[in-house]
């Protein structure tokens, strides 16, 4: 009896993350880029809470030529009605995308149980929606990690841990003037950079960032494009 996609695809994920698959873990996370001829920085895009943020995000990528990694909270509506984008940017090698868990737990106070599937879920989302496999790039939760967590996500193949050296703000109880102040302080070489796709930045808002990015020479780059494919 033939398998329907869907069927294939949570199969097939479920198949890749075996315990017996064990990688190597990392005693911490990543905080910067690595040396490059270029000046590059990260500019890093989380949970989703916002179809409309999510969105202005992505029209940014669109029109400006910066790349982005979201890391995606799969139980949010957004990373369901963006699909057809995503995947457009996806195939443009635009963006890139994380796991950021199911539904934005704290993995480093949860049961081993709860992180396996807060990690997995997530998977097997961005497996099924987008045909993507997000290893080996997540984010933890709140910024909150431990060795242990580190070594359980490992064990499904999420190897580097991605943190950040600076912050574009939350998008609450924020204004232009404090994400431009921001971004003046945090938008340099190297840097791996976090913003959130909670409160809808204006694109206006945007756009003054990404005149600095220009201003400074720089360009912000996939984590997949600045430290490579095979990286783990």
């Amino acid at each position: 009896m033939e398998l329907d996609r869907k069927s294939f695809l949570l199969g097939a994920s479920a198949a890749l993350i075996l315990p017996a698959q064990i990688a190597e873990a990392r005693t911490s996370p990543i905080f910067q880029l690595p040396e490059s001829s270029t000046k590059r920085f990260a500019w890093t895009v989380d949970d989703g809470v916002s179809n409309t943020a999510v969105k202005r995000y992505l029209d940014i990528v669109e029109k400006t030529g910066q790349h982005l990694t979201l890391f995606v909270t799969s139980s949010y509506p957004s990373w369901r009605k963006n699909k057809s984008q995503i995947l457009e940017l996806l195939e443009q090698g635009k963006i890139q995308l994380g796991n950021h868990t199911l539904s934005h737990r704290d993995l480093s106070t949860s049961s081993d149980g709860i992180v396996r599937n807060q990690l997995q879920q997530c998977h097997e989302f961005l497996l099924e929606t987008y045909n993507y496999d997000a290893r080996p790039y997540f984010r933890p939760t709140y910024g909150y990690w431990t060795k242990h967590l580190i070594k359980l996500a490992a064990e499904l193949g999420y190897t580097v841990p991605v943190m950040w050296h600076g912050t574009l703000g939350d998008g609450y109880n924020r204004s232009t003037k404090t994400t431009m102040e921001l971004a003046h302080k945090w938008v340099s070489n190297r840097r791996i950079v976090i913003d959130h796709a909670n409160v809808p930045k204006s694109q206006t808002e945007l756009l003054e960032v990404v005149k600095l990015i220009k201003k400074r020479g720089m360009k912000s780059v996939t984590l997949r494009e600045a430290f490579g494919k095979n990286y783990r």
